[in-house]
């Protein structure tokens, strides 16, 4: 892992306050969790493409955030969507448009549901952002803070 520059922590900081904007208790929230990934804090660079045997589980935060677990369960993954997808709520099942066994910035991911044995679209389909990369705590710290 890379140090957290602060040019890269000031974008992922703009980019979760950007989705949240309507909020003033979730920025304030946010912008607290946000300012423990100081530049001594470690964190990874941003990465466009995730190979899918990398992660297990996604969960959705809210409309614009996803949180991808990997495999071991000690690294995350925050992607930003670059539009609020409306309707896009916790425990709702996606699906995602891949190609070449990875998801990657720009590709697109629904909610889907199952209806008479077939998965339909039941919300808008939205474009993925960029990976970013979290520790446990990191990610544990972003989820509270979402949910609050």
């Amino acid at each position: 892992m890379r140090s957290f520059s602060s040019s890269l922590a000031g974008a992922l900081a703009l980019a979760l306050l950007a989705g949240c904007a309507g909020n003033p208790a979730r920025n304030e929230q946010l912008d607290s969790v946000l300012a423990q990934f100081d530049t001594d804090t470690e964190y990874a660079a941003t990465e466009r493409c995730l190979p899918t045997f990398r992660y297990d589980s996604v969960e959705v935060l809210d409309e614009q955030h996803l949180l991808f677990k990997s495999r071991q369960g000690d690294t995350y993954w925050l992607n930003r969507l670059r539009q609020r997808c409306p309707g896009m709520r916790p425990n709702d099942t996606l699906s995602f448009e891949l190609r070449d066994n990875r998801v990657c910035s720009l590709d697109m991911v629904s909610v889907v549901d199952r209806t008479f044995f077939m998965w339909q679209t039941i919300g808008p389909t939205c474009g993925l952002g960029e990976f970013h990369e979290l520790t446990e705590p990191q990610a544990q710290l972003i989820r509270e803070a979402m949910r609050r």
